[in-house]
């Protein structure tokens, strides 16, 4: 019998620098799990600045999930999926003939999001060492290969960095273990990994936190123009950071966590620490988080601020009834604007009916853009929407809610005021994330 080979897929190389350069002949390599490394083949020849590419090499390989690249002597670690039959881009980033650390991207997005910070369009964090709660290192090393969520507190700060830990709590359960939560003083004199240790129990978290010499957290700090401080005096601050060590977006102020929040984080708040929670800080908050975080993995997401009232309507439903916005106020407003022909639509449609019928204090209202009674009840009917729509035929709704893609969805306080606007389809952690921060207004 003729012996079976392995199913395969197409990894096509390409490189790109910050600047022209050159790659000497080079072998590269892919590791599966158990350091078992594979020869992918040779490489070598100009390699142009981003965000230009060149290709370097086009090969078969089999089929599975690879986590390290290395070429000649330089290795970095990397997530590759290979799929029996497709085609799967690496990016190997390239400067004086050798890998950048940390700029290895595999799959359309990272490729796509590698060529942007290549051509500078982010900034590189700059190299720190610090000290964790453990007493362990932590460095660029220790943050490789995850977004990371990054935020200026001290532990005898009583005024917004409970607040802040009450919003780590939040995105905790939202991101389960995939991205990294740190919390890096500002009070290093105090803080000191026993201190971190035992106020990490006292609160009882489970994310990191970091310390180091005045001159090391100072340094740490620099790049976000935050000063070391004592106190309830310093500069509030939260950072992403991606997973290839660029700084993504930078957040000042108190951030806004509703009403879960552990008690214990409460009675540790100072009369303005008590002040800021019940005036919602500035506004942000974890969903704002989220979609930031789901920016920087799926570029396609656009999350847009919102403000000011939502737009009056008078829309015909499906069932025949005419529904008008101030009808509906009262209480907290889930409005999705969708098109039967709209593939993200019929997607996040099943996960806004599903997480909205647990919810009775928040409504859910589906506005069809364009389409026929017939057409938008079919398509209802085909998910199991048991739930009108309204038909908004002549795009006059969607205009007025500044409709510029499918689907948008619009998060409405119960005064009226819209509280966020989503461009793209959303996700169960965002979604949850954004329902909690309304039922608690």
């Amino acid at each position: 019998m003729p012996r079976l080979q392995p199913a395969t897929g197409t990894l096509v190389v390409i490189a790109a620098g910050r600047s022209a350069t050159t790659l000497p002949p080079s072998a590269l390599m892919v590791r599966q799990a158990g350091d078992s490394w594979s020869a992918v083949g040779s490489v070598s020849g100009s390699v142009p600045a981003a965000p230009d590419q060149r290709q370097l090499l086009v090969a078969s390989v089999p089929a599975g999930t690879y986590d390290g690249v290395r070429l000649g002597d330089a290795t970095q670690p990397v997530a590759i999926a290979v799929v029996a039959g497709q085609v799967e881009p690496l990016l190997l980033g390239v400067e004086s003939g050798r890998l950048i650390a940390g700029a290895v991207y595999a799959g359309n997005d990272d490729v796509n999001l590698g060529l942007g910070e290549l051509a500078g369009k982010f900034i590189a964090m700059p190299g720190f060492d610090l000290t964790d709660q453990s007493g362990h290192a932590f460095n660029l090393g220790s943050i490789a290969g995850k977004d990371v969520v990054v935020a200026a507190f001290h532990t005898t700060c009583h005024e917004t960095c409970p607040l802040y830990a009450a919003l780590f709590f939040q995105l905790s359960k939202q991101t389960k273990g995939t991205v990294s939560l740190v919390e890096v003083t500002t009070d290093p004199t105090t803080d000191t990994p026993a201190v971190l240790a035992t106020y990490a129990r006292q609160i009882g978290a489970t994310w990191t936190f970091a310390t180091g010499t005045s001159a090391q957290v100072a340094s740490f700090w620099k790049p976000f123009a935050v000063e070391l401080a004592t106190g309830d005096t310093h500069t509030s601050t939260l950072a992403l950071i991606d997973r290839h060590g660029y700084m993504r977006l930078v957040y000042r102020g108190v951030p806004k966590v509703g009403s879960e929040i552990p008690p214990s984080l409460v009675t540790s708040l100072s009369a303005q620490g008590l002040s800021e929670l019940a005036s919602g800080g500035d506004g942000w908050g974890a969903p704002d988080v989220l979609q930031a975080l789901g920016t920087i993995a799926r570029v396609e997401q656009s999350p847009e601020p919102a403000g000011g009232k939502a737009p009056d309507f008078a829309l015909v439903s499906t069932d025949g009834s005419t529904v008008r916005l101030t009808d509906l106020l009262g209480k907290p407003l889930v409005i999705n604007f969708w098109a039967t022909y709209c593939p993200p639509c019929k997607a996040e449609m099943p996960l806004l009916s599903r997480s909205l019928a647990t919810r009775p204090g928040v409504t859910l209202v589906l506005i069809n853009e364009g389409e026929s009674r017939d057409a938008a009840q079919s398509f209802l009917s085909g998910l199991k929407i048991d739930r009108p729509a309204l038909l908004d035929s002549d795009l006059k709704v969607g205009r007025a809610y500044g409709l510029s893609a499918l689907p948008m969805t619009i998060f409405v306080r119960s005064d009226g005021t819209i509280d966020r606007k989503q461009i793209g389809q959303l996700d169960q952690r965002v979604l949850d994330a954004e329902l909690s921060n309304l039922s608690s207004q």
